[in-house]
């Protein structure tokens, strides 16, 4: 039986039975970033939505269903021209969704690293914990998909898989302080430098290591170094820096207290409908999105919702009215959207997101809800919808008016 490996650590690789495959991959971003993503959801279903969001992000493109179908019809003729049968079934298709094959024999080195993680997590032995640490040490070459680094479907598994990375080699160093290995943590220290050139604590644990060996020089050079990168105090000397290294464990010590009572803090993900807030902070919360709109090229879209109450409309009853539809925006919409109060018969609304795009769906669902209340039938509700336009010089935002509707 073929084995097969796919590579996503410090590059992107595909290997059938030891050797590389699929080189053709190199020519077509979309066909790489496809197989990319699939693999990453670990054999779940991806709507098609969803995948050409995620390729597409920021991206024109008139018909994306059928650019996503030619692409795979384009990688499916590399794996015949290459006459790879392993992987003729690799990508599968259904109902609307694509998947990565959950019935495919392959080895991905992200899955092995989390797996070595929570098996190094649940180990009692320090001998045992240690050959997993070294484990994912010599697994992990690099950061996820360095290429395709600053997609926003790569840099949240980054950030986690480089997280388990380094707790594995912090926590071999503590076990190599433990049993007096000073030469091993030299080694492990310079490997990892050349992964986290700017990591103070390495420097710190490589040159009292150094020192412990009667390396002096080597401590002093090193000393240099981290000083003149900026990533170590320029104060710190061979010597002396025992005594900083305890004082930046107890600084790490108490940030992780405080790291755990900020998340206790901070609400749950539970997803509870749309942020309705005073419009104060809907103007901080627009701003910071439209620099996140920029980075990543997330559309974003601005309704303005108005109530309209007929002639002797009670005023007691408008205002109620008011806050019914406060209610069903935020229970309409998506947590990532964002509303408030713009005037007595108004209410501003940022979505955000390509599945913003059709821009009336969502609304049309709150127009819906509101005629369904009690006193509806003396009151009427329109909406119109903009799109924000970036200005390249930094200018302030317009707003090109996309749709209106009554």
């Amino acid at each position: 039986m073929a084995t097969i490996e796919i590579r996503m650590l410090g590059d992107f690789e595909i290997l059938v039975n030891g050797k590389p495959a699929l080189a053709q991959l190199a020519t077509s971003r979309k066909a790489t970033a496809l197989v990319q993503y699939l693999v990453l959801q670990r054999g779940q279903r991806v709507p098609h939505k969803l995948l050409t969001d995620a390729l597409w992000a920021g991206e024109r493109s008139t018909n994306p269903d059928m650019a996503l179908r030619a692409i795979l019809h384009r990688f499916r003729n590399m794996i015949e021209a290459e006459g790879l049968t392993e992987l003729q079934n690799c990508i599968v298709t259904s109902r609307g969704c694509y998947q990565w094959n959950p019935n495919l024999d392959c080895a991905v080195d992200v899955f092995t690293l989390e797996g070595l993680s929570a098996q190094a997590r649940q180990e009692e032995s320090p001998e045992s914990r240690a050959k997993l640490y070294e484990q994912i040490i010599d697994l992990y070459r690099g950061r996820l998909l360095p290429q395709s680094a600053s997609e926003p479907w790569v840099e949240g598994v980054s950030v986690r898989l480089h997280g388990l990375y380094r707790t594995a080699t912090l926590s071999l160093l503590e076990l190599c302080k433990k049993w007096g290995e000073c030469t091993r943590i030299v080694t492990l220290c310079t490997h990892a430098l050349e992964l986290d050139p700017y990591e103070e604590r390495l420097y710190l644990e490589k040159i009292v290591a150094l020192e412990s060996l009667g390396r002096h020089a080597e401590a002093q050079d090193l000393a240099r170094r981290g000083a003149a990168m900026g990533c170590l105090h320029h104060a710190i000397e061979p010597g002396r820096a025992g005594s900083a290294y305890r004082q930046m464990r107890q600084a790490d010590r108490n940030r992780e207290s405080e790291v755990s009572r900020l998340v206790d803090a901070l609400p749950d993900t539970e997803d509870t409908g749309a942020c309705v807030c005073d419009f104060e902070t809907f103007k901080e919360i627009y701003r910071v999105q439209r620099g996140v709109q920029v980075r990543y090229s997330l559309p974003v879209f601005l309704a303005i919702i108005t109530v309209a109450p007929g002639q002797n409309a009670d005023p007691a009853e408008t205002s109620i009215m008011v806050e019914q539809l406060g209610e069903l925006i935020h229970t309409s919409l998506r947590q990532c959207d964002v509303a408030a109060r713009y005037t007595e018969m108004q209410y501003v609304v940022m979505l955000t997101g390509s599945a913003a795009e059709t821009g009336s769906s969502p609304l049309e669902r709150i127009k819906a809800s509101f005629y369904r209340l009690p006193a509806h039938g003396r009151y009427l509700l329109s909406y119109s919808l903009y799109v924000p336009e970036i200005q390249p010089e930094g200018g302030r935002a317009r707003c090109r008016r996309k749709t209106a509707k009554k």
